[in-house]
């Protein structure tokens, strides 16, 4: 019982680390989870799926924070290290030997297990191979094309932001040479056209604001209490609504007492628990589709004899502790261990 409650306690405070925000990929990456558990138990006809509209877009909205983080963190690594070869390693390093592993998985299983578009590549060389560089390039996303990893499509959104980012860094760096500055500019036009043709992008933008804002200072007001909260949850609703720059302008103020530790929710997002939920939050939104979806079809076997009921009682607590387990381990093993081989080098807490 002890052990529980210090999972309760606040994480032990770090250098150059905040707490709220690993507690915040925490509680996004397990809020994607039960979004997704509901969902498939519906899809097995355990339950019924739920028709309020907001609960409905708690997932993508639990993804769109993600990259608020994205947006506040990446920023800040670029305007402290500066080093563009560098920052391009660590991140295909950060996405790329837990996604690779995964994406062998799919492409290995999916076509002969017949995974919904994927079945059509048994007798398609061509597609087959066409398709698996696609999705080893997350291009679908972004551009409409078949996705193998459904919540690999945020990674394209990520990997797109990765590259603007790190082209007006590079514009800026150079400022007053001719390529410099044109680098600069091209990058900024194609933030705003990213943002105009995919508004998902205004959350990176809301995130970066948050970091620029609290560098020059600008965000030492107290703590919002209920409000930022309250801002957060008509996000949420407005996002249902299909407003989603006016979701992303709403989270501003909920994003940026994360960001200063303070705030209703900080009591909680700085918490052991929500911090190592933190910690493997990336294995476990890549990692819980792979144990949700055979969950799901060995519950759909044992509904006639166990009942509906029952079946949906166990797949959710079976679901959330197999996908807990199993992203931890992943983790651990691909990436920290296989990471680490990679680069040959201690690897650094990512971003």
């Amino acid at each position: 019982m002890s052990a529980f409650f210090s999972l309760l306690m606040p994480a032990s405070p770090k250098p150059n680390h905040n707490a709220c925000i690993q507690g915040l990929r925490g509680a996004a990456a397990f809020a994607v989870v039960m979004y997704h558990l509901h969902y498939m138990s519906a899809k097995g006809g355990f339950t019924e799926a739920s028709k309020d509209i907001c609960f409905a877009n708690v997932g993508p909205y639990a993804v769109l924070l993600f990259f608020c983080i994205s947006g506040y963190l990446i920023a800040d690594t670029l305007c402290q290290h500066g080093d563009l070869q560098r920052f391009a390693i660590n991140r295909v390093a950060r996405i790329y030997p837990l996604f690779f592993v995964l994406h062998l998985v799919m492409f290995s299983l999916g076509p002969w297990m017949n995974y919904e578009w994927m079945g059509q590549l048994r007798n398609d060389l061509a597609g087959y191979g066409l398709h698996f560089m696609s999705n080893l390039l997350l291009l679908p996303g972004m551009i409409d094309l078949p996705l193998a990893q459904k919540n690999a499509w945020s990674l394209s959104y990520e990997v797109a932001f990765y590259l603007l980012a790190g082209t007006i860094c590079a514009g800026g760096r150079r400022w007053g040479t001719g390529m410099g500055t044109v680098l600069w500019i091209l990058g900024w036009i194609a933030c705003v056209e990213a943002c105009v043709l995919h508004a998902e992008f205004a959350f990176f933008a809301i995130g970066t604001l948050v970091w620029w804002l609290q560098r020059r200072g600008s965000l030492n007001w107290r703590g919002l209490g209920p409000l930022s909260l309250l801002a957060g949850a008509a996000g949420l609703f407005c996002l249902g609504s299909g407003s989603i720059w006016l979701s992303a302008l709403l989270v501003l103020p909920f994003f940026a007492d994360v960001a200063r530790q303070s705030g209703w929710a900080s009591a909680i997002l700085r918490t052991r628990l929500m911090n190592w939920l933190g910690k493997i939050s990336y294995s476990l939104y890549l990692v819980h589709p792979f144990i949700l979806d055979p969950l799901r079809r060995v519950g759909h076997i044992l509904a006639d004899s166990w009942g509906n009921a029952q079946v949906h009682g166990a797949f959710v607590v079976l679901g959330v502790v197999l996908a807990v387990v199993a992203a931890a381990i992943s983790h651990e093993l691909i990436e920290v261990r296989l990471t680490r081989y990679l680069l040959r080098r201690p690897v650094t807490a990512p971003a």
